[in-house]
């Protein structure tokens, strides 16, 4: 059994932190987020709809039940019983469904700031979120984007982590101020306690940050990426769960929503590029931009994925600032007889792999370099064999 208690607030120079304690196996742990203290007056401590989220995946690793010493959003209990614990456990086998136990439900509704709200991680997806949501009017008008540290700059946190969230930030900074909107920066020790892949749990440790802004936003938006017909269970691509899970995790107070559902990857590209804005700080690198020139690596499978897009679409030098195009042309046909090669090819490859199909990429060299890998994973397989 897994006991999590009531959330508590204590004030650490100009961060407000949100804790509580949670007893597992005889021993007693704390979970944190800390904000800037100016959003102390949206915070939620009155349930413990964050919690239950940030913690669900170590109840189903682990098959402890929880059970809750404080209120949780009925609307959210409802969720868990009936659609979201279900699903995780069908899309991973070694889930297993366990009960939440809440001491009370709350139906009450605690927004009372009306506004909307986004990650932004300045990659392609966040930055399709934004953009697409640019002429709503308010309460769907995206006010404030959110920043969080709990495991995309680290699956299992640390100092390590914390210290590329701190370096990602300037960044993301820099674009919310041309466009005129606030950065709510959070910083958790969930990644620390989970001790898992962040690929496979990415979405619950999001959104669990979102929920304690329940006061604030009364509507979030969830940059997955995937689109409309990419819906899947998929262990190795829970973004193709997203459209079920995200809603579901709604509240009394807060609408949760996956956003640009309508465009592939390729469109969400292309998107993008038509606001300037991004051409300084489009983000989508793997690697921590240290001791280098550009914002981006230019090698890892990320930056080479996206650098072929652009220059697909013919927008990759409005990107010159960011990305060291003389490497990615050099490796181009590399990559593409690599990505052409893949035995196991995720939605984002067959949809880029059409679109060099389209554009008449594919020349003598690209096939030279798709047989070679090809044959470098035959012989790695061969040699694994005949050493057993």
């Amino acid at each position: 059994m897994i006991t999590i208690h009531k959330p508590k607030l204590r004030k650490r120079g100009g961060e407000i932190i949100v804790t509580v304690d949670f007893d597992m196996g005889g021993e007693t742990k704390n979970l944190w987020y800390s904000f800037p203290n100016k959003y102390e007056k949206f915070l939620i401590v009155e349930q413990l709809d964050a919690f239950i989220i940030g913690l669900l995946f170590l109840g189903l690793k682990t098959g402890n039940d929880i059970k809750l010493n404080a209120p949780l959003s009925a609307r959210l209990y409802y969720s868990l019983n009936h659609y979201l614990i279900d699903a995780l456990c069908l899309v991973n086998s070694n889930y297993k469904r366990i009960k939440v136990i809440p001491s009370k439900l709350s139906s009450l509704n605690l927004n009372i700031g009306k506004t909307s709200g986004t990650g932004l991680s300045c990659g392609i997806d966040s930055f399709a979120t934004y953009f697409d949501h640019k002429d709503e009017k308010s309460p769907y008008l995206i006010d404030y984007f959110t920043f969080f540290n709990v495991g995309s700059h680290g699956d299992k946190g640390g100092s390590k982590a914390r210290e590329i969230f701190h370096k990602r930030i300037k960044n993301v900074s820099e674009f919310a101020e041309k466009v005129g909107r606030e950065v709510i920066t959070v910083d958790s020790n969930l990644s620390e306690i989970l001790q898992m892949k962040f690929q496979e749990t990415y979405n619950l440790r999001t959104i669990s940050c979102a929920l304690l802004m329940q006061k604030l936003f009364k509507n979030y938006y969830y940059s997955s990426g995937t689109r409309f017909d990419h819906f899947s269970f998929n262990n190795e691509e829970i973004a193709d769960l997203d459209m079920l899970i995200i809603p579901n995790l709604s509240t009394e107070s807060t609408s949760f929503f996956v956003s640009a559902l309508k465009y592939s990857r390729i469109g969400r590209t292309e998107l993008i590029t038509e606001f300037p804005e991004t051409y300084a700080h489009l983000d989508v690198c793997t690697h921590p931009f240290e001791g280098r020139d550009f914002i981006n690596c230019s090698e890892c499978y990320k930056c080479q994925r996206t650098m072929l897009t652009l220059e697909l679409l013919g927008k990759l030098e409005f990107y010159s600032e960011i990305f060291d195009l003389e490497k990615f042309r050099k490796n181009k046909k590399k990559y593409m007889g690599w990505l052409l090669s893949k035995k196991k090819k995720l939605t984002l490859d067959r949809e880029l792999i059409e679109l060099i199909k389209e554009r008449n990429e594919i020349d003598s060299k690209v096939y030279f370099y798709m047989i070679k890998h090809i044959l470098y994973r035959h012989k790695l397989k061969l040699k694994k064999i005949f050493s057993n």
